[in-house]
């Protein structure tokens, strides 16, 4: 090939990429998550973590660097731990008319470059929320603002016309990007309860990849019938085919789930029944910062304005050692602190620590198919406030075989005999095989005959 012609095809190839009516383009930093270099449909499975920078991570000092941003950055080898595929930023813009610049309180656009670059070495993508009240005519900028500097997509406040109107704005502009560019809409909490009357209001089924539904959240105290409902009202959206529920059973609008079911003795053990709960559905889970943790401080605290000093929710450092003769701190506060700040190391160091439950489950969830899209089926046990769901595998197989998930939710122990009921949905199985429990309890549960200790949480595959 001769060098002319091969200057022509450079051209041409170089017009083709610039070309506005392009279908698709790439980020200009094409080593990072998003890019378009790998366009894996990673939204399908995926854990989000959604994180305030302002507390998530605050200074320890006088010193301010490690506040906002920059303190995410340093957490990500954590937030990578538990196995999140992506971090959702609450809002860090100012306000809705600036909207393509960050608040200083937060940090800068280069911090905001470093995070996505750091998270991007660890397969984390990036979302942002966006300010509700951003005029029409500005979206088609600001998201292109976001998008090119690498933020992975968006969540899309509120279940109002002008929301739903946002979205479609906002699909156009990701629609343009290659490397699975995602919008996450909101489930409205008021519709019904009932399969029956449930119809999604979703915008354009094409416009939302992800409806986060949030209806856990308002669920107090924990009664079998309430979450029964809330998991099924996920697996409708997930029937209809056109979005995936991302379910969350914390959030900024909301008290932590630690705050509203903790009775002070059973903290941990309802901490990781709910827990189980939101990675045993069809939908994908969202945490929010903290609760893998176990942090109960109140909504009040969170919400300090940004020109106040973090009250730290998260304790990072291991204390120091204890002197001798005195025992060696835990993961476990004292049953007299009110609102204990949890510490991460200790609760790493744990194996019964909550955080590691987490990890657990998590684990199963990206591992297991059966978890993450199998069949949904209940056995109703709202008499003993139990709540049963059954996963089953398209094919059930020696290899991949029907789980059972058993939830105790109430402070005393439930005497449980499901064979029959069972055998009416017709699965075949005499015990359960354990995957996971959060009890100290050992070997197989039979189908004629269990026994679920308060607040106990069961993961097993059906044997026969």
């Amino acid at each position: 090939m001769t060098t002319p012609t091969l200057h022509r095809l450079l051209t041409l190839c170089l017009a083709c990429l610039l070309t506005p009516s392009a279908p698709a383009q790439t980020l200009a930093r094409p080593g990072w998550v998003g890019s378009g270099i790998n366009t894996d449909v990673w939204w399908k499975h995926a854990i989000v973590y959604q994180v305030n920078p302002l507390n998530f991570n605050p200074p320890t000092d006088k010193d301010t660097v490690g506040r906002g941003l920059h303190g995410v950055a340093q957490r990500l080898d954590y937030i990578h731990s538990f196995g999140a595929d992506a971090i959702l930023l609450t809002a860090i813009q100012p306000d809705a008319a600036h909207a393509q610049s960050i608040d200083p309180a937060y940090g800068t656009l280069d911090d905001l470059d470093d995070l996505i670059h750091e998270a991007s070495r660890r397969n984390i993508r990036i979302l942002l929320d966006l300010d509700p009240h951003i005029p029409p005519a500005d979206l088609p900028n600001v998201a292109r603002f976001w998008l090119n500097r690498g933020i992975a997509g968006f969540h899309v406040i509120g279940v109002t016309p002008e929301a739903h109107a946002q979205a479609a704005e906002l699909r156009k502009a990701t629609a343009t990007y290659l490397g699975q560019r995602i919008l996450i809409g909101d489930v409205d909490p008021t519709l019904p309860s009932s399969p029956q009357q449930r119809t999604y209001k979703a915008p354009d089924p094409q416009t939302t990849q992800l409806l986060l539904d949030t209806r856990l959240g308002a669920i107090t105290p924990l009664n079998s019938t309430s979450i029964r409902s809330a998991v099924e009202s996920t697996e409708s959206i997930a029937q209809a085919g056109h979005n995936l529920p991302l379910l969350a059973t914390d959030g900024p609008s909301f008290k932590r789930s630690m705050s509203r079911y903790a009775d002070g003795k059973n903290d941990l053990a309802i901490a990781k029944l709910l827990a189980t709960i939101l990675f045993t559905t069809r939908a994908q889970p969202l945490l929010y910062y903290g609760q893998e943790l176990g942090v109960a401080a109140p909504q009040s605290a969170e919400a300090a304005p940004a020109n106040t000093p973090a009250t730290p929710i998260i304790l990072w450092e291991a204390p120091p050692p204890s002197p001798k003769g005195k025992p060696a701190p835990t993961s476990e506060p004292e049953p007299s602190t009110p609102n204990p700040t949890p510490n991460a190391a200790l609760e790493d160091a744990d194996p019964a620590s909550l955080l590691n439950w987490y990890r657990r489950l998590i684990e199963l969830h990206h591992s297991n198919a059966t978890i993450n899209s199998g069949e949904y089926l209940a056995i109703n046990r709202d008499d003993q406030n139990v709540l049963i769901m059954i996963r089953k595998p398209k094919n059930v197989s020696p290899t991949d075989p029907i789980l059972v998930i058993l939830c105790n939710l109430s402070g005393q122990p439930q005497h449980l005999s499901i064979k029959t009921d069972t055998m009416k949905l017709h699965l075949r199985g005499s015990f359960l095989r354990t995957l996971l429990r959060s009890d100290d309890g050992m070997g197989t549960m039979h189908l004629e005959s269990m026994t679920l200790p308060p607040y106990a949480a069961y993961i097993g595959a059906l044997r026969f």
